[in-house]
């Protein structure tokens, strides 16, 4: 039982009780009382006068001369130097006992440690990132940590066990995590994505810039790197640099958003491009219908009839 309740704990725990369990068994084994059966045919006549009965270690060797005819022997009497004999018998078997039970110990450790906790390590990341995106995130913030516990060059752990700390506004003991990760692998972009996504929410845009520069170097078709490398250019005002990252992003038909399109139509408004601009703003409203200052910008920059449908819609929506 007590094995059984360790081993969610630790392996190794259930590895020390076998070594207890099997140390104790050999005791048992060793002090259990001989049979009476098995006594009474080597009882010698001294022992029907009071003299000590013969011990288990005699009555096997009984057993052992009458399957081997020997000369006949004088009976063996029990002195203080037979007694001393015994005791040194009985420590060298509890010796025994403590070796097998650190042998075991040793043998499940070696052979058996190092893969359990890869295996338990892969179980507590699938379960962490199945509560992740479930939105259960103190379940996935204890099983991230398990898993990188186990296996502490997991770096897919580390970075989830980081984004939930991150979740969990410790932004500090997250930014550890993904630094750490980076040691371990510095090619790994969603380490680095993860480290510039918290320089951008620190507002430490350039920062995040320097970050994401060599990881989209590396990784030409990292969309969501794209995206926030646009908008830490844009928060820096730096409009050209951030159109480039917008248009390979948009250039993904699954990245495209309304906020996607929305800030790159507000980059062409203001530098004078209302083609653009005024092409962009109708796709923004494919993709959500309900903002008013991008139907009060098109009814400006459309003339006449062709834009009083928008301002007309944004009317509507300010009366709601």
């Amino acid at each position: 039982m007590a094995m059984a309740l360790a081993w969610s704990v630790d392996p190794s725990i259930v590895y020390i009780f076998f070594g207890i369990a099997v140390f104790f068994l050999f005791l048992g084994v060793y002090s259990r009382p001989s049979r009476t059966k098995f006594q009474e045919p080597f009882k010698s006549t001294s022992n029907q006068s009071g003299a000590p009965s013969a011990k288990f270690s005699d009555i096997f060797a009984a057993i052992f001369h009458q399957a081997h005819p020997g000369p006949t022997t004088k009976p063996k009497t029990f002195t203080r130097q037979s007694t001393s004999e015994d005791n040194r018998r009985l420590v060298s078997f509890v010796i025994a006992g403590v070796f097998i039970m650190f042998f075991v110990f040793f043998i499940g450790s070696v052979f058996f440690s190092s893969s359990d906790s890869g295996y338990d390590s892969v179980l507590y990341f699938q379960t962490a990132e199945q509560n992740f995106w479930n939105e259960n995130y103190d379940s996935a913030y204890l099983n991230y940590r398990k898993a990188w516990k186990a296996d502490d060059q997991y770096v897919e752990a580390m970075v989830g066990y980081g984004r939930v700390l991150s979740i969990r506004n410790e932004q500090d003991s997250a930014m550890i995590m993904f630094d750490q990760a980076l040691a371990i692998n510095p090619d790994y972009k969603e380490a680095g994505y993860n480290k510039a996504w918290i320089y951008f929410g620190q507002q430490k845009f350039n920062e995040s810039v320097a970050v994401l520069t060599p990881v989209l170097q590396e990784n030409t078709d990292y969309y969501d790197a794209m995206l926030l490398i646009g908008d830490s250019y844009y928060e820096l005002k730096q409009f050209d640099d951030a159109m480039i990252w917008y248009s390979k992003a948009y250039e993904n038909e699954s990245i495209r958003t309304r906020a996607l399109c929305h800030v790159m139509a507000y980059i062409h408004d203001t530098k004078g491009n209302y083609s653009n601009a005024i092409g962009l703003y109708k796709e923004a409203l494919r993709y959500d219908s309900t903002v008013v200052d991008i139907y009060k910008r098109l009814g400006e920059l459309l003339p006449n009839e062709d834009g009083n449908y928008y301002r007309i819609q944004a009317v509507k929506l300010q009366q709601n």
